[in-house]
């Protein structure tokens, strides 16, 4: 499909900045609750670091989402929508969270409070994001796929923008309670438009045929599918997890590294990723894949040049981490692209969940390897180790698409796209 029809139809631009809006509504509040919200407590309030892990209890409630993703599948009307169904109650549920957590006024006495509403929030967060998930993938049609993947990641960079540069700016300026109020209606605004569409006609399913989860696991395809997944974001989350330690290292202070990757990072991301959009509409998911495998590798040179030095302006590292985010960024839309494809089409949320978990699981294992592989080789052999196993990484999602395409395809033979 040519990218210059793609937005031709008034319908069509409509279903895509409803599909944007939901991704930028998803990522606008993870700058209050994983950046702002620890660092107030350990900076103001004199929590000590051993206890920064508890706000991130909230995210094990994200890795297990995938066990109550049959019934996001099968629940529903289809007469409102089936996944309208849910981003409905749960948007104003999630907002409601955001609006409690900002009554509490925050402090050590009520640290756990604090905690157990973002444990709760983040129960109604993952239940809408399973549906947002399936909504995203069961409004496009398969020609779509490449160009829907690339307004679904720079949806997410837009809303690390919009929470960082935002969010952050409004907790500095006016409070704890402004910028969680802020968040909620923020989250209600922009899950509107995917609200006010209507959706697809679903196909009927067969009660045989209905979502659970030991369907998933029982497709040796499925496992394959998902081993792409880990090692994808095993690999190309290094550079993510390690980056606030290495810039911390060549001297730069929280605040510096905040606005960098806050800022730097995300602004890569849509430009790369904008580019990558026109790209991947022509030529699909594994070709970009080949074209990353040299595209790559030409963002390690400025990080070993940054790990020779005793210390690096932030001047010098926004541009490091812009072309470096450039270099790397259409990577996850190459791989989303291909994911969204190889769904099933009486389960879609149930298996888009299980591979975010995964992709969730290989951020975790690509934390804590990075961490052991930094402090035994150093920065300029963990950047080269680095590239090497996102390279073997692209050449194992590259060696295994066309199999996969295959086998999807001739599953759904009896299914069609939605219109």
């Amino acid at each position: 499909m040519k990218f210059s029809s793609i937005l031709k139809d008034p319908s069509d631009r409509k279903k895509y900045f409803a599909i944007f809006s939901l991704q930028v509504a998803h990522d606008l509040p993870n700058a209050l609750t994983s950046t702002m919200a620890p660092t107030l407590f350990i900076k103001q309030f004199g929590m000590p670091l051993e206890y920064l892990g508890l706000f991130f209890l909230p995210f094990v409630v994200t890795a297990f989402k995938w066990t109550w993703a049959p019934v996001v599948d099968n629940v529903g009307s289809d007469q409102f929508g089936r996944r309208k169904s849910w981003l409905l109650p749960l948007t104003f549920c999630v907002a409601a969270a955001y609006i409690a957590i900002g009554l509490v006024e925050p402090g050590l006495e009520t640290l756990y409070f604090i905690i157990s509403l973002l444990i709760v929030k983040q129960v109604f967060y993952s239940t809408q994001e399973i549906a947002a998930d399936a909504y995203v993938i069961e409004n496009l049609k398969a020609s779509e796929r490449g160009f829907g993947s690339s307004v679904v990641w720079i949806g997410k960079e837009f809303g690390q923008v919009i929470g960082f540069a935002g969010l952050l700016f409004v907790a500095d300026q006016y409070g704890w309670r402004q910028a969680f109020f802020l968040a909620a209606a923020l989250f209600i605004a922009f899950n509107t438009p995917a609200l006010l569409r209507k959706e697809p006609a679903r196909k009927a399913v067969k009660e045989s045929q209905r979502a659970n989860v030991f369907s998933f696991f029982k497709s040796g395809l499925n496992w394959r599918i998902i081993s792409i997944v880990f090692v994808v974001a095993f690999t190309v989350q290094m550079p993510v997890t390690i980056i606030g330690p290495f810039l911390g290292d060549k001297g730069l202070t929280l605040s510096e590294i905040g606005v960098v990757l806050g800022i730097a990072a995300s602004l890569g991301a849509i430009i790369s990723l904008a580019i990558a959009s026109a790209v991947i509409s022509r030529i699909g998911p594994k070709r970009l894949a080949i074209a990353m495998v040299f595209i790559a590798p030409f963002a390690a040179p400025g990080f070993l040049w940054a790990a020779s030095q005793e210390s690096v302006t932030p001047q010098i590292v926004v541009l490091l981490i812009l072309w470096a985010t450039i270099c790397t960024a259409p990577i996850r839309m190459a791989v989303y692209a291909a994911r969204i494809g190889w769904t099933s089409k009486n389960q879609v949320g149930t298996d888009m969940t299980i591979q975010q978990s995964v992709w969730f699981l290989g951020y975790v294992f690509s934390g804590v390897f990075s961490g052991i592989l930094a402090a035994n080789v150093g920065w300029t052999a963990f950047f080269i180790v680095n590239i090497v196993l996102v390279t073997a990484a692209l050449l194992y999602f590259i060696r295994f698409h066309d199999p996969i395409e295959t086998a999807v395809n001739a599953m759904r033979a009896d299914t069609v796209d939605p219109e």
